[in-house]
């Protein structure tokens, strides 16, 4: 009797969507909020908890061209694309000013509001280090550029994984030169953006960091 070979996971299916319902997740992550009132932090996972407190905005320093000082959190968990956050800090040395006020507690904010830096060097279809990479960079680069940072959103998470929404790329930037981007990457995203599941979380803003 011949037994029939196991389903394989077409690329064309697109990237495996975040796990349903609350999952527990654990990583470093940005608030990448552009609106001077800052970022709302709720008690629970949508619009209609009421919000618990604010996290400040992006800051911008007076360098030519300015760093991008963004507040950092601790992620510990995800549902239907909100992550529950705590440890909110300012990172000084990019600041270079005392910290502001924001709210420390736990709490819940919206993953378009927040983003990561990746060292992997490739994103993957699934949260797996064996899934078929949908994004992989020909240098082996990993996610943690300042183009990536920037256009990066959060849609799930599980454990260290992270699933992360890449684009739109301003006109004229070099992002995705050298990235081979499967067929996969696009299918479910919008119009001008990839995603893709990656690991290796680097936590610091301003140096490199193993990601391990």
């Amino acid at each position: 009797m011949l037994l029939a070979a196991p389903t394989a996971y077409a690329q064309s299916e697109g990237v495996a969507p975040a796990p349903a319902g609350q999952v527990a997740c654990s990583f470093g992550a940005f608030v990448s909020e552009t609106d001077p009132e800052g970022l709302n932090v709720r008690a629970g996972p949508g619009t209609g908890n009421k919000v618990v407190g604010t996290l400040p905005p992006v800051k911008l320093s007076s360098d030519d061209p300015p760093v991008r000082a963004m507040v950092e959190v601790e992620v510990s968990a995800g549902a239907n694309g909100w992550f529950r956050i705590a440890k909110a800090r300012d990172n000084e040395a990019l600041t270079d000013a005392a910290p502001r006020p924001m709210f420390k507690g736990s709490g819940w904010v919206s993953g378009r509001k927040l983003t990561v830096k990746s060292q992997a060097n490739a994103g993957r279809q699934r949260p797996d280090a064996k899934a078929p990479a949908v994004l992989a960079g020909s240098d082996g680069s990993g996610f943690d550029g300042d183009a990536f940072v920037q256009n990066g959103r959060l849609i799930g998470c599980s454990g260290k994984w992270v699933l992360v929404e890449y684009g739109p790329f301003p006109e004229g930037s070099e992002a995705l030169s050298g990235v081979e981007v499967k067929p996969a990457a696009k299918a479910g995203a919008e119009a001008g953006r990839v995603r893709a599941w990656v690991d290796r979380i680097c936590a610091t803003q301003e140096t490199s960091c193993d990601g391990g």
